[in-house]
């Protein structure tokens, strides 16, 4: 019985060690990475980046090499520093032919995000319908929620927590007769009140089609965007930009990235291969001229300016995110590292990360010392014991020493 407990003790003393020692050396060492403020120019034509110099000074500098006083980092970013050039009087009254104004370039801009956590958190399976076209300027919301099932979309009224079936059957009704085919395999919208305007929901049926459904003036509209993506519609993100020209994006099965307009649903292929919303990061900086996407991991970090009137790649860099030493040294130290949380989901489960071959050397050395320490222990135990601190190193080397009985 005692030698159960103190098996069990060691077990656990161990675990627990391989997630408090990782960590703890971690929040010790680590330092932040930094990576500065990058956009594409549609001056220069060519990626630029904020920096500060020693005093503390801004200053810019593009990958050309050439460098660029605050002042002119802000004439060859025009449709991000609008504001700034416009109250100076330096706001161009046109770039390559298109007319710029404070009005257009603020109606343009955007910027959209989409990370891991995000994605692969667990969502609800209920939602908020708005009424696409409110009597006031201001969204109110609503007093029900809908979910969808394998027989149609239901709406739920929150304070009696009962079916409204009239609404139901009329919204069924109607995707029905546009032929969506339930159950729905996406459901993706923004149900918050505090927008502009509203794009409604995209939602993707049980045969892989795409639908967009609104409410207006409380009549269900639903239409078959007839989208079709090269493989299978994966991820959905509606957006609801100022310029009102994009209705969403949506990921493949192959991380292809695509961007689909309101107007007439046709869908564009963004330049970003393999592009994994699940692992990756995405953060896009979008004017009338050119987006600056960039995509990045715990590896890369991979920039690419799109033209916005063409859809066509306009320029790509990456820049590989260098292993730090603190990093390298964690990998002799520890074996592998035990964590409860990541960066890529919100659930908290045990998870054994960073399995480092080069920690076998610290671990044949404290195996040595402990057989030094306990030299004489019986030689079966002994010889099985080595072998576990050879393998978990200083994981199993404190508990053993301090659980295990002496001879």
């Amino acid at each position: 019985m005692i030698k159960s407990v103190k098996t069990s003790l060691i077990i656990i003393s161990g675990l627990l060690l391989a997630w408090f020692l990782p960590w703890c050396y971690t929040f010790i060492s680590a330092s932040p990475v930094w990576s500065p403020f990058t956009l594409y120019s549609c001056i220069t034509h060519c990626f630029a980046y904020i920096d500060f110099d020693q005093d503390g000074n801004v200053y810019g500098k593009d990958f050309n090499g050439n460098t660029y006083t605050e002042h002119q980092t802000d004439s060859i970013m025009p449709l991000f520093y609008y504001r700034q050039l416009a109250s100076e009087g330096r706001l161009p009254a046109e770039i390559e032919g298109v007319p710029v104004t404070v009005e257009t370039a603020e109606r343009t801009g955007f910027i959209f995000r989409t990370s891991p956590y995000d994605v692969n958190r667990r969502k609800p399976e209920i939602y908020q319908l708005l009424e696409s076209v409110p009597d006031r300027v201001d969204f109110k919301a609503p007093d029900d929620v809908f979910r969808i099932t394998d027989n149609g979309i239901e709406f739920i009224d929150m304070k009696t927590n009962s079916i409204n079936g009239e609404k139901s059957t009329l919204f069924t009704d109607a995707m029905v007769s546009c032929g969506f085919s339930f159950p729905a395999r996406i459901v993706s919208g923004n149900g918050s009140p505090k927008k502009e305007y509203d794009n409604g929901y995209l939602i993707l049926d049980s045969t892989g089609r795409l639908f967009h459904l609104k409410q207006e003036h409380g009549i269900p509209v639903v239409k078959d965007t007839r989208v079709r993506t090269q493989t299978d519609i994966e991820h959905i993100f509606v957006t609801e930009f100022p310029d009102r020209k994009l209705l969403g994006f949506v990921s493949d099965t192959e991380n292809r990235f695509y961007g689909i307009e309101a107007s007439d649903y046709s869908l564009h292929e963004i330049p970003v291969s393999g592009f994994d919303p699940e692992r990756q990061e995405m953060t896009i900086i979008g004017d009338m001229l050119y987006w600056t996407i960039t995509v990045s991991d715990l590896e890369k970090e991979h920039l690419v300016a799109m033209n916005a009137r063409t859809w066509e790649q306009a320029d790509t860099y990456t820049r590989e995110q260098e292993i730090q030493t603190w990093e390298k040294i964690s990998g002799y130290l520890f074996p592998a590292a035990l964590s409860f949380t990541s960066p890529l989901d919100s659930y908290i489960q045990p998870r054994l990360s960073g399995l480092s071959f080069r920690a076998l050397w610290a671990g044949l050395i404290l195996a040595a010392l402990y057989a030094f320490i306990r030299r004489k222990k019986a030689k079966p135990a002994l010889i099985a014991e080595c072998g576990a601190v050879a393998v978990c190193g200083i994981f199993l080397f404190i508990p053993l020493l301090v659980f295990s009985p002496r001879e």
